[in-house]
């Protein structure tokens, strides 16, 4: 097996991080910028949003990692329709009925062209709001996996950093042009503002499977220098003096995690969160919420509220990936296997 080609639990550790850091930002602290009211945390809980640039690192390793060992974009599709739909469908009807039940303050009362335009995991793309708060990322993922099977299409997955480099350079020139307000959807597409995460991880891949060359130390350096220019309105528009060093964090705690010294983040429980941590980032807003607003109705503190939603959302997260994730992979496969022409199953 070729370096890389196995699964590393250090990278299931690092997931699991960035979901229960984007998790307590959400209940300790997003909480209260949209419904003011309880007493602060006396510890700020905001910087877990950065959760998500982690995902997207890491994202660039895995799907990399993925894609080399699949023959056809049909493979690599049934692979990523197996992986996430299951979860996400679960998740989706779940935040809907809540939402139906108990409506949401500051979020739109549930309808028909919005809960099918969810179930494209791109929603925005066709006008309509995300479901829960945490699915605005799906796009971009489903974006970029969309670019990773057509460059597996042509067959020049060798030429991945090159790709990436160009898709920097678009996002850097849409940035110093355009208003990415007024173009929300372009941004999407051409992955604005990520682009560059994604390529930090397709680099570190390379490195770690040892087939780097020239262009992906060049690729690596540029994709994390590009961070000095700032985050966008995701990221609450972060000044590069902080964007810059939180980059360069990430990259060297990835690049820990892959190493033969990522083995000793491998504790059992912390690996648990890292398999739950798919269903934890889709459930814990629309639900986390529900439970801190019936525990303030009852006289929660803010402290027992966070806990409370967090102990929550783990517990549905556990059921949904033992009960909906893990069979449902293994049925979709099944599913789409059977209808696989006898000549590509061949």
């Amino acid at each position: 097996m070729r370096p890389g080609a196995e699964r590393i639990a250090g990278l299931d550790v690092l997931r699991g991080f960035a979901a229960a850091a984007v998790m307590l930002h959400h209940h300790g602290q997003y909480y209260d910028v949209l419904y003011p009211g309880r007493i602060p945390l006396s510890v700020d809980l905001g910087p877990g949003h950065f959760g998500v640039e982690l995902f997207f690192i890491i994202s660039g390793f895995v799907i990399l990692m993925t894609i080399e060992r699949k023959k056809t974009v049909r493979e690599f599709a049934v692979s990523r329709t197996a992986r996430l739909m299951p979860a996400f469908l679960a998740a989706l009807i779940l935040a809907t009925a809540i939402r139906a039940v108990s409506p949401v303050p500051l979020l739109d009362t549930p309808t028909v062209p919005q809960f099918l335009a969810n179930l494209t995991m791109a929603p925005s793309l066709f006008g309509q709001n995300a479901m829960d708060m945490p699915y605005w990322t799906l796009t971009y993922e489903l974006v970029f996996y969309v670019g990773m099977g057509l460059i597996l299409a042509i067959g020049m997955l060798r030429w991945a950093e090159w790709f990436g480099l160009l898709a920097v350079a678009v996002s850097c020139l849409f940035i110093a042009t355009l208003d990415v307000r007024l173009h929300y959807r372009s941004s999407i597409l051409l992955l604005v503002y990520y682009s560059n995460f994604f390529l930090i991880g397709i680099c570190l891949y390379r490195i770690h499977s040892q087939m780097a060359r020239p262009v992906t130390w060049l690729a690596l350096v540029v994709a994390i220098a590009v961070t000095a220019l700032g985050g966008g309105e995701k990221s609450f528009d972060t000044p590069g003096r902080l964007y810059l060093p939180l980059a360069i964090a990430f990259t060297a705690l990835v690049w820990f995690a892959i190493s033969r010294h990522g083995k000793w983040l491998a504790w059992r429980p912390l690996v648990f969160l890292g398999q739950i941590s798919y269903p934890l980032y889709l459930v814990h807003v629309v639900l986390g919420f529900a439970v801190i607003r019936w525990g303030i109705a009852r006289g929660w503190s803010t402290l027992e509220g966070v806990v409370a939603a967090s102990l929550v959302s783990l517990i549905v997260a556990t059921l949904l990936h033992y009960l909906v994730e893990v069979p449902g992979g293994r049925w979709v496969r099944t599913a789409l296997d059977r209808r696989q022409p006898p000549a590509l199953a061949a």
